[in-house]
C-alpha cells in the first residue's frame, strides 16, 4: 500500500493505487492519504486536471493572469483550476468567484465527471 490510512484490505484500496499509480492523487506528508477528508473545489481540480491530462506533468502552467479573482497565480492549485475553467468543467459563482475552499458535493462532482470525459447523457 501506497498510503498507511489505505492498506491492502480498505474497500477503497485498488481505486486508490489506480489514481497514484496514474498520478491523479498524491496523499500528504508521512505517508498518509486520508479518505475520509473532505474534498475541497481546489484540490477536485487538481484530481480531474491530472486525469484529464495524464498526469501532473501535463497539467499546463496556466494564463499569465488569474480569471477567479479568489484565485490568483500563487494559489497552490491556480494552474488545475484554470485548467478545468479552459475545458469548461467549472465556471465559477458569481462576482469572479471559484470558492476554492467549498466542499464539492456529490452532484456537483457528478457534473464535473460528465463534463471532464464529455461522458454520454
Amino acid at each position: 500500500a501506497t498510503f498507511t490510512d489505505v492498506p491492502t484490505n480498505h474497500w477503497a484500496f485498488k481505486y486508490v493505487e489506480y489514481a497514484v499509480d496514474n498520478e491523479v492523487v498524491g496523499g500528504f506528508g508521512g505517508g498518509f492519504y486520508r479518505p475520509l477528508l473532505t474534498v475541497t473545489r481546489d484540490s477536485m481540480a487538481v484530481f480531474v486536471a491530472r486525469a484529464m491530462c495524464g498526469g501532473e506533468a501535463s497539467v499546463p502552467t496556466g494564463p499569465p493572469t488569474a480569471f477567479f479573482t479568489d484565485v490568483p497565480t500563487d494559489y497552490w492549485a491556480f494552474r488545475y483550476v484554470e485548467y478545468c475553467r479552459d475545458q469548461g468543467v467549472v465556471s465559477g459563482y458569481g462576482g469572479g468567484m471559484y470558492q476554492p475552499l467549498w466542499a464539492v458535493t456529490r452532484d456537483q462532482m457528478a457534473v464535473y465527471i460528465q463534463r471532464a470525459f464529455e461522458l454520454t447523457m
